[in-house]
């Protein structure tokens, strides 16, 4: 058997023209390719990786580098187990865990309830038309909404419909009054404006803030006490589908939780069958399955994961028993050079 070792090793390679630090925290000898791939660049612009496997941690590394933090970019983000890390899109997968959490207390009877039966007060000439969309086709990117964010970049700014909802001054009106284009649950069109419709969904049926629901039925159990929200431009509302910040010990809590099937150190936090109906897809779009607003991995069997852009990555991998976390600044790059890191790292656990 390999002996595991535990020690800090500060090593300095040269990137372009900048010098990055990287810190061995925790690795054996059978994550030496895993270093090397990150020592050499390969991994590109990533912050963190950690694994856990069998509810121990068993790998962890910090790259310091530059990328956003909170609202801005930095050469310099800061770095470590404890650190607060924009998550980006990973926030949608912490929202719809509350939609689960709904229908196990009886807030809401299934996934398949017609949203729009919860807003009586929408009365335009089309409701009948949007009465056929189900919470399970808000939690499927699959509205019927024209709205689809992964077909341009993020950096073009007003040009990426992610930005209609963040400059709205009334965020529920927005996702309720939005045009059908297609047949609701028959196409995969990404917008963060589902997930806002999520958020709505549990503001109107626990008649709270989303995000006072979240901290009562996610954080204070996974014990998470050190967070930020990033506000929408427009609303001044806390950014249901990108604007979380947490450590990436606090992200491998909510993947421990999954890939314990719901429970964390004993506590039930969300019914157990629900992650299998995540480990099959409903959708594809960049390789990779969706499914209830999380993703299928390729290349990794049986892998989910909670993912965001830039590289943020919560994987559960329930084959191996394992979690993994990653986060980057690997921005507006066509590769994934962290995925492929994490689906080295899982081939070795």
């Amino acid at each position: 058997m390999l002996c595991r070792y535990i020690a800090i090793v500060l090593l300095v390679m040269v990137a372009g023209c900048e010098q990055q630090n990287i810190e061995v925290v925790q690795s054996d000898a059978r994550f030496i390719s895993v270093e090397q791939r990150v020592q050499s660049g390969k991994a590109n612009n990533i912050h963190s990786l950690i694994a856990w496997q069998d509810n121990e941690k068993v790998f962890e590394l910090h790259r310091q580098s530059g990328g956003t933090y909170g609202t801005h970019k930095t050469s310099s983000v800061p770095v470590g187990a404890h650190e607060l890390h924009n998550v980006h899109s990973v926030t949608k997968s912490f929202v719809a865990t509350l939609i689960f959490i709904a229908i196990d207390e009886g807030k809401l009877a299934n996934l398949d309830v017609p949203v729009f039966s919860l807003f009586p007060e929408y009365q335009q000439s089309d409701r009948e038309a949007k009465m056929t969309i189900t919470v399970r086709d808000v939690m499927n990117m699959s509205t019927g909404y024209a709205l689809d964010e992964l077909a341009t970049s993020y950096s073009q700014g007003s040009g990426n419909v992610f930005s209609r909802h963040y400059m709205a001054e009334d965020l529920q009106t927005m996702f309720l009054e939005t045009k059908l284009a297609f047949e609701p649950g028959s196409r995969f069109a990404y917008s963060g404006l589902s997930t806002v419709g999520l958020s709505k969904i549990i503001e109107r049926i626990y008649n709270k803030p989303f995000t006072q629901v979240m901290r009562e039925k996610i954080f204070e159990p996974l014990e998470i006490d050190n967070y930020r929200w990033l506000a929408q431009h427009g609303s001044n509302e806390p950014g249901a589908d990108w604007g979380l910040m947490l450590s990436p010990l606090d992200m491998g809590k909510f993947g421990l939780m999954w890939v314990n099937r719901g429970e964390y150190q004993g506590q039930r936090i969300v019914a157990k069958h629900w992650f299998d109906m995540l480990r099959s897809s409903s959708f594809y779009s960049y390789s990779m399955g969706y499914r209830l607003h999380f993703w299928q991995i390729a290349k990794i069997s049986g892998a989910v994961a909670a993912n965001g852009i830039g590289e943020q990555y919560i994987v559960m991998l329930p084959n191996q028993n394992a979690v993994i976390v990653a986060t980057g600044g690997n921005y507006d790059i066509p590769s994934m050079p962290s995925l492929d890191t994490v689906r080295l790292l899982a081939s070795l656990l």
